[in-house]
């Protein structure tokens, strides 16, 4: 069965029409329109995460077993797939993104320094020297969605450094970051002739974390585009509270956040669904740089890459609970973004929430 979704309602009902896949499929039910909800998974654009399907008719074929309707893909910085995803298949882009560029971008070379260690360093981290390398290089990475013909792209919106990842007392403040992030977007949407719906992703960085409603609207109001929105990370809006210890709380939390933004039509338009509740893990560090971080960047890099993934794991909800507030929030899309891999854990993973919304 495929979830399907109310214009004029919250709730989802499921039909056996809509398993034919028509994706201008709708039916009035007691005078609602009923529009299906695209289910996607998350797919980088890098062969050696297609090699375990032999093909990309293999992945296509594991994802309509599964009942998704395709893929949010991403490329970022590595060797360019060679086989794309058919027409209509790359549902949704995600664009490259940089966790630290808010110093580069307005040009803070103390800063920049400071956290690369050289000038070379930065240099090969950002592939130049001034701003406008990020405009081109998103210009670039929204063409190659304009050429899949995605429905939506996302965005990060967040600004962090790698000892902030630890000690999380930051540099810059969420107005900072949202307000170079706007000025960013509408620097590499100007001209670029993209149509489709650009959507702003929080994070539990300085940025964009989806809990203050002024916030998120100023964000908004800021980009000079007219089909955006937000797409709604579960996993890292639970970051933001590090109290959270079970899904029933985790899927309570969600609801209250996106309550308080009082409920506008269309505000979310996507989510990320998946969960980490790894509050404690957080807490237990005890906010303090780690002895063995290292000197070289790439060395403090993957350090704290493997620190990030253990904060936010993007597991599988098995709750219940949370089919509800799926269902209150009422996206047009929703992206099963799951950490497991290879392809037969990750096809379980997605699997397990499916079957978890289905249960509510």
């Amino acid at each position: 069965m495929r979830f399907v979704r109310l214009r004029k309602g919250v709730s989802w009902h499921n039909t056996s029409n809509a398993m034919r896949g028509d994706a201008d499929f709708s039916v009035c039910l007691n005078c609602t329109k009923v529009v299906p909800v695209k289910h996607v998974t998350n797919f980088p654009l890098y062969n050696g995460c297609l090699d375990p399907y032999g093909s990309m008719a293999g992945l296509v074929a594991d994802c309509q077993k599964l009942g998704l309707d395709g893929l949010e893909v991403i490329w970022d910085h590595m060797p360019y797939i060679g086989e794309l995803p058919p027409e209509g298949f790359a549902v949704g882009y995600h664009l490259k993104f940089w966790s630290h560029w808010l110093d580069f971008y307005r040009g803070n070379t103390d800063a920049l320094l400071a956290e690369y260690g050289s000038w070379d360093m930065v240099r090969e981290y950002f592939h130049g020297d001034d701003a406008q390398v990020l405009v081109d290089e998103f210009k670039e990475d929204l063409q190659r969605a304009i050429d899949l013909n995605a429905e939506y792209v996302v965005f990060h919106v967040s600004d962090v450094s790698i000892e902030e990842c630890f000690t999380y007392r930051f540099s810059h403040s969420d107005e900072e970051v949202i307000d170079a992030a706007a000025e960013l977007v509408n620097r590499f949407l100007d001209g670029s002739g993209a149509r489709m719906a650009f959507l702003v992703e929080n994070q539990w960085w300085p940025g964009l974390r989806f809990t203050d409603p002024k916030l998120t609207r100023r964000l908004l109001d800021a980009i000079e585009y007219d089909n955006k929105g937000v797409v709604l990370d579960t996993g890292h809006l639970l970051h933001t509270n590090r109290a959270l210890r079970t899904q029933a709380q985790a899927a309570q939390y969600i609801r209250e956040c996106f309550d308080a933004h009082g409920q506008p039509h269309g505000l979310v338009r996507a989510l990320h669904l998946q969960q980490s509740l790894t509050g404690e893990y957080v807490e237990g560090r005890g906010f303090v740089v780690p002895d063995d971080l290292g000197e070289a960047y790439w060395d403090r890099y993957t350090r704290c890459y493997n620190h990030v993934v253990q904060i936010d794991r993007h597991e599988p909800w098995t709750d219940p609970a949370i089919a509800d507030v799926v269902a209150h929030i009422d996206p047009e899309w929703v992206n099963h973004e799951l950490s497991a891999w290879p392809r037969e854990a990750h096809n379980e993973a997605v699997a397990t929430q499916l079957a978890t919304l289905r249960q509510g």
